[in-house]
């Protein structure tokens, strides 16, 4: 393949394969990420990377990575995904990369082809210097499937085994060292009645007024008892009514009522639990709720102090904290630490005219390679 010239170019390549998440309304037949792969893939093997591509679903893999030296002191990792949102309702094309007024447009610019294009310009000038010889640093390169929906790539990782001493998991984060955020519980919740004719609604049971009883609760006693109960960095629970469904015609009383809700739920806070506590207090005041977990996405909560966290702060622009959630909370753990770090702004994630800064993207590219001056320093 052709090799970009500079990190701008090479986003502008990433942005142009579609890599859209099939689930949900993907507002396009191009979906999957396995083109995407395939240039990740081939662009490290041009490094002298072992690269392979790891299928999670059809048409769906990982890539994963890898430089290692004979002798390594130190695992270090980027960590990507390769998969964006829906395109739907976007106002500019979306795998049309255009540039101009200092900024680089297209779906996946910011949330998180940019921040992997830095990463991805940093290792190739890494691997082009002197400074590989001498590396006494495993250096990985992991790009994911399937963060938008599941975090299916970073469960599929883990399962396999894989460790590291620090992942660096690429979100934009203004270059921020994001070691907490909250995590997703996605509930459905449902209703039920009684179906008659809607001229005659007494003889029938309405799942739509149940639900809003259901509503009621949660708005006016669930909520405001989570906001009594802050976590020191993240804040309280927080939960936010996103769809609802109900009745299938105008004359009809509905015996059915859906909707789903997303819990941000914070460290400490046993998601399960959590789940069963709203369940028995939906019921308690409406007996025919139903409680159904859709999703789980655990916090994420790492240890500033770890001497890897420690430099990767000092390097970047201190640590702080997220409200969304990401694959750092899948990967992290024992065997593997992980923080998400990154150019680029998470206003402009998922927006209808997605764009990255090219000083961002650029200034990226730069704390990156500098990232890894600094890790084979401390590897010596």
């Amino acid at each position: 393949m052709a090799r970009p010239k500079n990190v701008v170019e090479l986003l502008q390549d990433l942005v142009a394969i579609p890599s859209v998440n099939p689930q949900g309304t993907p507002g396009t037949d191009r979906v999957g990420e396995q083109a995407l792969a395939e240039y990740v893939a081939d662009f490290l093997r041009a490094l002298g990377a072992e690269a392979t591509l790891e299928p999670v679903e059809p048409g769906r893999p990982n890539v994963v990575a890898r430089f290692t030296p004979e002798q390594p002191k130190a695992r270090l990792a980027f960590a990507p995904h390769l998969d964006t949102v829906s395109v739907a309702g976007m106002t500019i094309p979306p795998f049309d990369p255009a540039i101009r007024d200092g900024k680089l447009f297209g779906r996946g610019s910011t949330d998180t082809k940019g921040p992997m294009a830095a990463a991805l310009w940093a290792v190739s000038e890494w691997a082009q210097s002197p400074a590989r010889a001498r590396s006494r640093i495993e250096w990985i390169f992991l790009a994911l499937m399937g963060e938008e929906a599941g975090n299916d790539g970073a469960h599929a990782l883990t399962k396999k085994g894989f460790s590291s001493d620090l992942t660096l998991v690429l979100e934009p984060t203004g270059l921020g060292v994001v070691t907490a955020h909250k995590g997703a519980l996605w509930i459905e919740i449902a209703t039920t009645g009684v179906a008659c004719h809607g001229s005659t609604p007494d003889r029938g049971r309405n799942a739509i007024y149940a639900m809003r009883r259901v509503l009621e609760i949660i708005e006016e006693q669930i909520i405001p008892g989570l906001a009594r109960e802050p976590h020191l960095k993240l804040g309280p629970v927080t939960i936010n009514a996103g769809t609802i469904a109900g009745g299938s015609k105008v004359n009809i009383v509905p015996d059915k009522c859906l909707i789903e809700i997303d819990c941000r739920v914070v460290p400490g806070v046993d998601a399960d639990k959590f789940r069963r506590r709203l369940e028995t207090t939906l019921q308690a005041a409406v007996p025919e709720t139903v409680v159904r977990l859709q999703r789980y996405s655990p916090p994420l909560d790492t240890d500033e102090t770890l001497p890897w966290v420690q430099r990767l702060g000092k390097a970047a622009r201190g640590f702080t904290t997220a409200p969304w959630f990401s694959d750092a909370s899948i990967l992290g753990g024992a065997n593997c630490t992980a923080v998400c770090i990154g150019p680029g702004s998470i206003a402009q994630a998922h927006t209808k005219d997605e764009h990255i800064l090219l000083s961002d993207l650029e200034e990226g590219a730069g704390f990156f390679r500098r990232w890894m001056t600094i890790a084979e320093e401390a590897a010596e």
